[in-house]
């Protein structure tokens, strides 16, 4: 029965009350001009689904950069991050984003970055910083700085 009892209480610590979370925001690209096209503005709608308590895939939803001559990504996931939750016994919850992607023949890249969840009842907002790193086949590598900030939703899912 302890046994019985302990995996019911396990995966009710893993479930949640909202198994999917929208992020509407914008963020402030290339801070420090690192590629030389200046600072630019991007909008952002992103999905959060928790897969631990302390462990969250973040996917692009949406990216429209304000820039000239750079086109809109729109679909499924067309970014993800890891988000490490680090838990307080507070509305205020920091985290650790964390990503890598390969192009082959194109480019590497790593992402890196600190940031911080405040909830207002069952609205959030955040904000976030961090740097991309990449480092292209050809070329020297960059490593421009980003500040994301926005509102996140949480949608209920079953009953």
């Amino acid at each position: 029965m302890k046994k019985l009892f302990a995996l019911a209480l396990s995966l009710s610590m893993l479930s949640g009350v909202y198994g999917l979370t929208i992020g509407i925001g914008g963020a402030y690209e290339d801070v420090t001009d690192e590629l030389g096209g200046g600072a630019y503005f991007a909008a952002k709608i992103d999905a959060i689904v928790p897969v631990l308590p302390i462990l969250k895939v973040r996917g692009n939803l949406l990216n429209v950069d304000f820039v000239t001559d750079t086109p809109i990504k729109f679909g499924t996931f067309t970014g993800t991050d890891l988000l490490v939750i680090l838990p307080l016994p507070a509305m205020f919850q920091p985290y650790v984003v964390a990503g890598a992607w390969f192009e082959k023949d194109v480019s590497m890249s790593f992402k890196g970055g600190l940031g911080a969840e405040i909830g207002f009842g069952t609205v959030s907002g955040y904000l976030e910083g961090g740097v991309n790193y990449t480092k292209p086949d050809v070329g020297d590598a960059t490593m421009p700085v980003y500040i994301q900030g926005g509102v996140r939703v949480p949608i209920q899912l079953g009953l």
